[in-house]
């Protein structure tokens, strides 16, 4: 198991962005929530420090060599990008609603290679 305490805060920031999209489709009085567009900034914005807590490379004895869960995350990355461009131009709740949900599948995915993944024996 390679899972660290980068990962809880990773967690941490992915249930930030799921708790501010409940707020938003909720209707809940809680600060920039009342906006979709706001809503899904703050959901991208708390999705990149997901991903930015950790690094791949550090798990990967050859960083050269593209794995299947680096194009996944990759095209979930492009997907999150798009996700946010459409909140942003129609300010929809389906858009904040679709960008919250790729956070957490990337998150998702990304949390159980770690769990399920051996760590690499020592030089």
């Amino acid at each position: 198991m390679i899972a660290s305490a980068k990962d809880v805060v990773a967690t941490v920031f992915v249930a930030g962005a799921a708790a501010l999209t409940w707020a938003h489709v909720t209707g809940a009085d809680l600060p920039f929530t009342d906006s979709a567009r706001m809503t899904a900034g703050l959901v991208f914005v708390f999705g990149l420090g997901a991903c930015t807590t950790g690094s791949a490379d550090a798990w990967e004895s050859d960083p050269a060599r593209k794995r299947w869960y680096h194009r996944v995350g990759s095209l979930l990355s492009i997907v999150a990008v798009a996700a946010l461009v459409w909140a942003l131009v129609s300010g929809t709740t389906e858009a904040v609603i679709a960008l919250a949900a790729v956070v957490v599948v990337k998150w998702a995915l990304a949390t159980v290679r770690h769990l399920l993944t051996p760590r690499p024996a020592s030089a």
